[in-house]
């Protein structure tokens, strides 16, 4: 398989989903099967799995995390400024 952006060669892996939440924070879905592509990182994400996000994602309320990490946010503006 090749790349639909720019033709490069096209590898499976497991790769993670990153989705907002509707509070605003952010969810992430490890071990999802999707390919990469080698040259420009584009991922393809089977449609199956696509749906299985959405459905989860539909009922984010009830889901239990396997981990919860803490992720550090830089406000470009205020670090211009000073």
């Amino acid at each position: 398989m090749r790349c639909f952006e720019c033709g490069g060669e096209v590898l499976e892996k497991l790769g993670a989903v990153r989705m907002t939440r509707k509070d605003g924070s952010m969810i992430i879905f490890k071990g999802i099967p999707m390919t990469e592509c080698r040259q420009c990182g584009e991922q393809y994400i089977p449609g199956h799995w696509v749906e299985k996000i959405g459905e989860l994602m539909r009922k984010e309320e009830s889901l239990t995390p396997e981990e919860v990490i803490s992720i550090p946010i830089i406000n470009l503006c205020q670090e211009v400024r000073t």
